[in-house]
């Protein structure tokens, strides 16, 4: 009984409504989630891209779909870029102090596990633990966590963690993250951190996701005018902009013909249509020699409907 769906959630549910709209022949926009990552090159103003990450990996505990859950990291200011993260998170507050919080607590219990799980898996396959890594002791709140030495291989860097844990991976060179990026199972968001706009602009363009920020991320979704939209396990359709008025509207055509005269490809049909459409032809492809024919054949067939059809 509906004439569209827009469903945000996790996969499975996505790809079953995405089967149901296409059975119920209704358009459909689904986003299923993502994994957003920033890219900190070296040049990057590490005073703004510290605060940067941090608050949109950390914003809402992490439980937004366009948060930052992978920094790829320039190994060159890999050591000072963790050092400056770890010191701005180590003071942010995780428990109510006269009203006053950084980080919230997670939604539930079973995402709190989730959340758990994933640091235990990066832990045991090798990751190391900058800060955080518990439980606050109140509620459902986990301590905001970084983990350096991260590598494709853990949960963490793979799967939609959806807390308030940012895994680091250091890279030699930037197509390192630029394959990471687009081998990954989501492709909604990324950030580009660096002072050299140009440069940051050929990166964007080979990225596979829907929204690309250069030194800042994510904010474009409170944007009416801009598009939010996914590639692969994120979903298809598109949030916001004119691009998105076909999920939400039907294009109908109104045309109105004042003119008193037949067309001149109605019946009956005679050789006179028929040397006219040779002639069109023609006339499509350049060979105009036969042209003049046209507005005569147009008058003919004019006077030949009239009288076909005249009482």
């Amino acid at each position: 009984g509906i004439d569209a769906c827009v469903f945000t959630g996790s996969i499975k549910v996505g790809r079953a409504v995405q089967a149901r709209c296409g059975a119920l022949g209704i358009p459909s926009s689904i986003e299923m989630g993502g994994k957003d990552a920033a890219i900190v090159l070296a040049d990057a103003d590490l005073d703004r891209t510290v605060a940067g990450i941090t608050h949109w990996a950390l914003s809402n505990a992490g439980q937004a779909c366009g948060a930052i859950e992978i920094a790829y990291v320039d190994n060159r200011i890999a050591d000072v870029f963790v050092a400056r993260l770890r010191d701005a998170w180590s003071r942010l507050k995780t428990v109510s102090s006269q009203g006053e919080i950084d980080v919230a607590p997670l939604a539930n219990e079973t995402q709190l596990q989730v959340v758990e799980a994933q640091v235990a898996d990066a832990l045991a396959k090798g990751a190391k633990l900058v800060h955080g890594g518990s439980r606050t002791g109140r509620g459902f709140g986990y301590v905001p966590t970084l983990l350096d030495q991260c590598n494709a291989k853990m949960s963490v860097v793979r799967d939609e963690t959806f807390g308030p844990v940012l895994a680091i991976v250091r890279i030699e060179g930037v197509s390192d993250a630029v394959m990471a990026i687009n081998e990954a199972r989501y492709g909604l968001g990324a950030s580009i951190w660096t002072s050299d706009f140009e440069r940051a602009k050929r990166l964007a363009s080979k990225l596979n996701v829907g929204i690309v920020t250069i030194n800042n991320h994510a904010f474009t979704g409170a944007i009416p005018a801009l598009p939010w939209s996914g590639t692969r396990e994120t979903g298809f359709g598109i949030a916001n902009s004119e691009h998105a008025l076909l999920t939400y509207a039907r294009p109908k055509a109104v045309v109105v013909d004042q003119s008193s005269a037949p067309e001149f490809f109605w019946m009956p049909y005679d050789k006179v249509l028929l040397e006219l459409g040779h002639v069109l032809a023609d006339a499509q492809i350049g060979k105009v020699l036969r042209a003049w024919k046209i507005p005569l054949g147009f008058r003919k067939r004019a006077a030949t409907i009239r009288a076909f059809f005249r009482p």
